[in-house]
């Protein structure tokens, strides 16, 4: 059965020496994994601005019997080009942040076409956005967070941050991951803008600084709540683009 689908690239892998596995987000069945024979090569099918990452496109794929293996890619198209996205640096260092983001949270593979378009729909926005773009990023996490069931809650306390509990406390948890003073602070003002507007304002809140404290605190975060681990790669270089 041949599938046509919207989807979101998150990653490539190479697979042997002449086929790719690439994970895209799709509108219709969630986070999936295909492999594309004979990867990506100049005068070859697929083109190699298809997969870089956030990268909208529409693909057709053959979905075979259950439990019959990966599915191969048959097409790929851009379906939203991006205008700016990977030739401003601010924004390819964002792209590249969120893409793992979304590999590491995003595992279920079952339809969620109201997610779907609300990323989808933002990172097009973000694309076109000509200032205030430093800290889409911090609300592009919200929105995972939100999404995926563990969204920060405000009730509880204002002086600290249980990251594991999800929520703001009075006094200090009995182990080490909360946040305190600044950081907390700064992270219930970002929760009130996003309630305040719509899920992404175009907005600038903090100093270099925090806004790298916060991104971190919220990678922990979401994290914990997944059941997730490992370092993200892309952090130092969006630490240093934004700094």
């Amino acid at each position: 059965m041949t599938l046509t689908t919207e989807g979101i690239v998150v990653r490539q892998t190479r697979y042997g020496d002449h086929a790719l596995v690439v994970n895209i987000y799709t509108r219709c069945e969630g986070m999936q994994s295909f492999m594309v024979r004979g990867g990506v090569k100049p005068g070859g099918k697929f083109r190699s601005s298809c997969f870089f990452p956030l990268s909208q496109v529409e693909i057709s794929y053959n979905r075979g019997k259950q439990g019959s293996g990966m599915p191969f890619l048959r097409e790929i198209r851009l379906a939203h080009p991006y205008k700016e996205m990977y030739s401003d640096i601010r924004k390819s260092s964002v792209a590249f942040f969120l893409a793992e983001a979304m590999a590491r949270f995003i595992s279920q593979s079952e339809q969620d076409v109201f997610l779907y378009d609300k990323l989808a729909q933002a990172l097009t926005r973000f694309d076109s956005r000509q200032e205030n773009i430093a800290e889409f990023h911090l609300f592009f996490l919200l929105e995972l967070a939100s999404n995926l069931g563990f969204c920060p809650r405000m009730e509880g306390g204002s002086r600290y941050f249980d990251l594991r509990e999800g929520c703001f406390c009075d006094l200090p948890p009995v182990h080490r991951d909360f946040l305190e003073a600044d950081a907390a602070t700064g992270l219930a003002r970002l929760l009130s803008a996003r309630a305040e507007q719509d899920g992404f304002p175009c907005l600038t809140l903090f100093s270099s600084s925090l806004r790298f404290n916060l991104v971190q605190a919220l990678t922990r975060y979401c994290q914990l709540q997944s059941g997730t681990e490992g370092t993200f790669k892309t952090l130092a270089v969006l630490k240093e683009v934004f700094s």
